[in-house]
């Protein structure tokens, strides 16, 4: 197990750009988001780049996932290759059904809570994508998101370059200077990023080498294992929580997965003992932990939350229990009896490369944020998930032809920015619509639409629903346009 934990001399060399655009076009960034305001997650994905892949997996309240929809459609005009994947998603939760990993889903036949099951679904993701090479996860919670930067660049050197090392007096860590074109290939390559310092907002209290009071407790035990599984060595492992990782594609459908906030350490136990098992064959692991310039800014959790935290991450350890070593047992059970934990068991998620996984068995352009229409300003996506549709029922034929014959007759009140449509004589010819009620500045609220086939426009693609064409005849287009926050104006008329 080769394990190294490095800074950089300089974060950029024009050299290193070479290889960085190869880099970035191969690789899939999976942002794990929950309750961060829009703003904040458009702050993060402001600092990704645009040539790369992004996967967002949001655990938003349901009901917001439109509303988060349309503002990153707004502003992520060009992150055309922008994914946005929510955690409760019905055919994710059916694929996993398929393949039996039924551990993952609730009584509710979705997908449960739990960042790691998140992370979970954006490596699923990234394998259904079929072209990365690389996946970096990051968090949405990322205050200040610049650092990302830094990160992003470090991932690059470390996963496409070899590094050549010289000592560092003043950090006691090899200072890394990468060598162009000349890449190493590990079977298990995996990056995580160590903090410089984690001070709170406004204290003005930078001190570097501080690391987060999970990382303090877990960390040490991982240490004596490595030490235990691999003799003595001058890294040691101070990244057993790391939020911000990369890994080789391999790597991601290779680990397996676990629940909650357990699946930092989890991973890293299921990499050391793999690596562990790759001392007796020609395979090859790596680890290297990257010592940020950048300090993390996050939200700071009381003390419950890091206990539940400690606690999850130190059940990982219980699955490899026949394989821990005594010295590692007895660290684990005084600091059960220190500080009074409970025992908590996350769920263990296997392998993706296990699950016999076929192409294209998430088709990934159900979750696109853009499409070549939509870039194009032709027509709105439909997102992934399901949503709940505005027509009661499809009109029944019988009420198709009493409507085509009766007077029709729909008036909106009047607001700003918005129209007002009459349609009045089904055998009128004066029925055109406005611009606007096809996809204009201004749509109008729900209106049916009652219109002339000739009346039709070449691209009807703002229309939503159903359609019933007669030639030479009225025509009823079951369908609705409305715009954001007015729904209520459905119930109101009680339109069909």
């Amino acid at each position: 197990m080769n394990i190294h934990t490095v800074q950089f001399a300089h974060i950029l060399d024009t050299s290193d750009l070479d290889n960085l655009r190869p880099f970035l076009s191969q690789t899939a960034f999976v942002i794990s988001h929950k309750s961060e305001s829009v703003e904040a997650l458009l702050r993060v994905l402001w600092y990704i780049p645009t040539d790369s892949s992004i996967i967002i997996v949001t655990n938003c309240p349901e009901g917001e996932y439109p509303h988060f929809a349309r503002e990153l459609q707004t502003q992520l005009r060009y992150h055309k290759n922008t994914y946005f994947v929510h955690q409760k998603d019905e055919h994710i939760a059916h694929l996993f059904n398929m393949y039996n990993v039924n551990s993952i889903l609730g009584a509710d036949g979705k997908v449960v809570d739990g960042k790691g099951e998140g992370m979970y679904i954006g490596a699923l993701c990234a394998h259904q994508l079929n072209y990365p090479r690389w996946l970096i996860f990051y968090d949405a919670d990322n205050f200040v998101p610049s650092a990302l930067l830094e990160y992003t660049m470090a991932m690059s050197r470390l996963f496409v370059s070899p590094p050549s090392t010289t000592h560092c007096r003043e950090c006691q860590t090899p200072i890394v200077n990468t060598q162009v074109n000349a890449p190493t290939t590990f079977d298990l390559h995996n990056v995580r990023i160590c903090w410089a310092s984690k001070p709170e907002l406004g204290t003005g209290d930078w001190k570097p080498g501080i690391t987060g009071r999970t990382t303090q407790v877990v960390s040490p035990l991982l240490n004596s294992l490595r030490e235990d599984l691999f003799g003595p060595d001058k890294h040691t492992i101070s990244s057993s929580n790391a939020g911000e990782q990369g890994m080789t594609i391999n790597t991601a459908i290779s680990l397996r997965f676990s629940s909650g906030f357990s699946v930092e350490t989890f991973q890293l136990l299921d990499l050391l003992f793999k690596a562990n098992q790759y001392q007796r064959t020609n395979h090859k692991a790596m680890l290297y932990q990257y010592i940020s310039q950048s300090p993390h800014f996050h939200e700071k959790k009381g003390d419950n939350h890091i206990k539940q935290m400690i606690e999850e991450s130190l059940g990982g350890f219980f699955y490899f229990a026949d394989e821990l070593p005594d010295k590692t047992k007895q660290h684990l059970e005084r600091i059960y009896q220190e500080l009074d934990l409970e025992l908590v068991c996350p769920v263990v998620y296997p392998a993706l490369q296990t699950l016999g996984l076929q192409k294209n068995d998430l088709p990934m352009k159900k979750y696109a944020l853009f499409t070549d229409e939509l870039l194009q300003g032709e027509k709105p996506l439909t997102l992934g998930v399901k949503k709940k549709r505005l027509t009661r029922e499809p009109l029944l034929t019988e009420k198709k032809k009493r409507l085509s014959r009766q007077l029709v007759s729909a008036e909106k009140k009047r607001r700003p920015g918005k129209q007002t449509v009459m349609l009045n004589d089904t055998n009128s010819q004066d029925l055109s619509l406005p611009p606007v009620l096809i996809g204009g500045e201004h749509s109008p609220a729900i209106l049916p639409i009652l219109m002339n086939i000739e009346d039709m426009p070449e691209n009807p693609s703002a229309l939503i629903g159903d359609t019933v064409f007669q030639e030479n005849q009225p025509m009823l287009i079951n369908s609705m346009l409305f715009q954001e926050n007015e729904p209520e104006a459905f119930e109101q008329n009680g339109w069909d």
